[in-house]
């Protein structure tokens, strides 16, 4: 018998997310399906939260729903780790997206957030590289930073 103070608690994270779809699978899966079971599938589907990347602020209610969804795929996508907090988000022009993302470090902690650009056209995320990822003008990727970082500059800081 457990104590009121020791009561295990459920948390919701990539077991608990591959088990939701784990059972979405199984109810699939039965041969003889009515339409409402049909029905009652596809809505656990579309209903289902977001794993993972979150809109702290709210601010994706500026750019919509369709490209909030982009956001986060492209968040998923590019970043380690489906932790990821967004926040800020505002058109620059007509086919770029601005904000800021903070991720979770190989020690679980968050790292501080830092810019992104998204283009919506091309469908391509940037994020603003660190201090120290610009240090060396021979590395790899040097180039792909530092032009990320141009353009978050030119198209998303206020002049």
């Amino acid at each position: 018998m457990l104590q009121a103070d020791r009561t295990p608690r459920v948390r919701m994270g990539r077991i608990a997310a591959a088990d939701f779809w784990k059972a979405l699978v199984m109810v699939a899966s039965v041969r003889r399906r009515s339409r409402v079971a049909n029905a009652a599938a596809s809505v656990m589907v579309l209903a289902a939260p977001a794993f993972g990347q979150t809109i702290e602020d709210g601010s994706g209610a500026r750019i919509g729903p369709a490209d909030t969804a982009l956001v986060r795929e492209l968040v998923q996508r590019n970043l380690t780790g489906s932790d990821a907090k967004i926040s800020a988000l505002r058109r620059s022009g007509a086919s770029h997206i601005c904000g800021s993302v903070n991720v979770k470090n190989r020690d679980g902690l968050y790292t501080g957030e830092r810019g992104f650009l998204v283009d919506v056209r091309a469908r391509t995320f940037g994020r603003v590289p660190d201090g120290p990822e610009l240090l060396d003008p021979r590395a790899t990727g040097f180039r792909e930073k530092e032009a990320i970082r141009e353009s978050y500059f030119r198209l998303c800081l206020d002049e």
